[in-house]
């Protein structure tokens, strides 16, 4: 009885895989045949993936990902066939950006029909002895798992994922970027599997801050999202949102970035129970880890402390910093990165003696307050979305010892390119590094100015 070996060129020269779609692609045409070169190697075929396409709300959460539309250099299909004679074996075709190919075969014999499977799951791979494993540190759910079809006729086999179907549905977890996720759910099923999840996943998050998981989350059921000790989501798929639970082929967001609420609910003023609170949510966060943080609202709850009115976030900021007590030996000392994404003015003393500070980002800002960093010695990074219009500086200066601490002494400062378009005191002198000049004289130096384009200056518009 004579045997076959196939996915080996040399012993079965008529053995032609053909790869097609794994679903209808309009700009995609590569569904035809290409026959084997004539150096004696394999040659597939496979044309783009499909997005899974997010609805538009979930867009605003974190950056968007439409996944995988397109086969990449490395990818693999992995084939596995059960031979009555020969067992159990699998062979993986490997994408070398253009073709696909293996070294290993796969036997059968003549008279028999073999049992074949064909997939798409990169957490698998096929080991030296041709079994086929889970990749060390993956878990079923972290990965696409796709099933192809087959057809096998006078010794041709005939791959395709044209027809292929998501029985399962995407969780694009939005994060910071390059950061270790501990996710934790309950009826959950992963794609490739049978059975609920029962396993803890352990998840870093892409450049984008993106990470994700692929399966069925059952009505009710729950994703918990944790950095270190730190909880930053704690989500029910509920009856109400999701009747039945998620759907197949579908990609679901959720917002996992540390997010402090800045209006505390939606209070205008903040009580001393709400400072000590956020100073110790502040602890908790830095203590993990966590060093970037969102403060969202445009409308911050504000305290008065003395004859002193600021927002709640500044002055938790100012007692984890020492309440204007420097202590070079306070662990907290130039660890916060915070991200102002939708205030438009930055009050009178907001920021003062806020040591805790590493950097600062204000998109949307134009207003600054008299003495508003005054003392922030561990700033490195200040950076102005936005065109800067008034600086209040009536008192105190605004950028006294900004970056004292800082290598060079000094902060870097970004600022929109449009405020090479306003009036002297608020035009930036970018060989002089120079920005801001106080009314009674006298230049406010930096390390380094910046500029991001938006299309309003000179440069930009020459561009255009």
């Amino acid at each position: 009885m004579r045997k076959n070996n196939i996915l080996n060129w040399i012993k079965l020269s008529s053995f032609i895989f053909a790869l097609s779609s794994l679903f209808a692609s309009c700009s995609n045409e590569l569904d035809e045949t290409l026959q084997p070169a004539n150096n004696g190697t394999l040659q597939f075929v496979v044309s783009d993936f499909p997005a899974f396409g997010e609805g538009t709300q979930t867009r605003a959460i974190g950056t968007q990902d439409e996944g995988k539309t397109a086969w990449e250099n490395g990818d693999q299909i992995i084939v596995t066939l059960i031979s009555q004679k020969y067992g159990e074996q699998a062979a993986a075709l490997t994408y070398n950006g253009s073709s696909w190919s293996t070294e290993a075969s796969l036997s059968y014999l003549e008279n028999e029909t073999p049992s074949v499977s064909v997939f798409y799951a990169p957490c698998y791979e096929v080991t030296e002895e041709g079994t086929m494993q889970l990749r060390s540190g993956m878990q079923l759910g972290m990965t696409e798992y796709l099933s192809g079809n087959y057809e096998m006729d006078n010794g041709i086999m005939t791959i395709t994922f044209e027809g292929a179907i998501r029985t399962y549905s995407r969780l694009r977890i939005a994060g910071l970027a390059n950061q270790t996720l501990t996710v934790t759910t309950t009826n959950f099923t992963p794609a490739g599997a049978t059975e609920v999840a029962t396993d803890a996943y352990t998840l870093t998050t892409d450049n984008n801050g993106n990470a994700f998981l692929y399966g069925v989350f059952a009505e009710d059921a729950t994703v918990i999202v944790k950095q270190g000790n730190v909880v930053l989501k704690d989500y029910t798929f509920t009856a109400e949102k999701n009747p039945n639970g998620t759907e197949h082929n579908k990609s679901y967001a959720l917002d996992a970035r540390p997010v402090i609420d800045g209006t505390l609910g939606g209070k205008a003023e903040a009580t001393e129970d709400d400072i000590t609170a956020l100073v110790e949510q502040l602890k908790e966060y830095v203590d993990n880890g966590i060093t970037t943080i969102i403060v969202s609202g445009s409308e911050s709850a504000i305290i008065t402390v003395g004859n002193i009115t600021e927002t709640a976030i500044g002055e938790a900021i100012y007692r984890l910093s020492g309440n204007g007590n420097y202590d070079e030996n306070n662990p907290y000392n130039g660890k916060i990165d915070l991200v102002l994404p939708d205030v438009t003015e930055i009050v009178a003393m907001e920021f003062y003696a806020a040591f805790a500070l590493n950097s600062i980002t204000l998109p949307k800002v134009t207003t600054v307050g008299d003495g508003a960093f005054t003392g922030c010695y561990y700033l490195k990074k200040m950076t102005f979305g936005s065109v800067v219009t008034s600086i209040n500086q009536s008192n105190s200066y605004v950028f006294y010892e900004v970056g004292k601490e800082v290598d060079g002494g000094s902060c870097d400062l970004v600022l929109n390119c449009g405020q090479l378009q306003t009036e002297d005191t608020y035009k930036p002198d970018l060989e002089n590094n120079v920005w801001f000049k106080p009314s009674w004289g006298g230049n406010v130096t930096w390390k380094s100015i910046t500029l991001t384009h938006t299309g309003e200056c000179d440069e930009c518009k020459a561009n255009q």
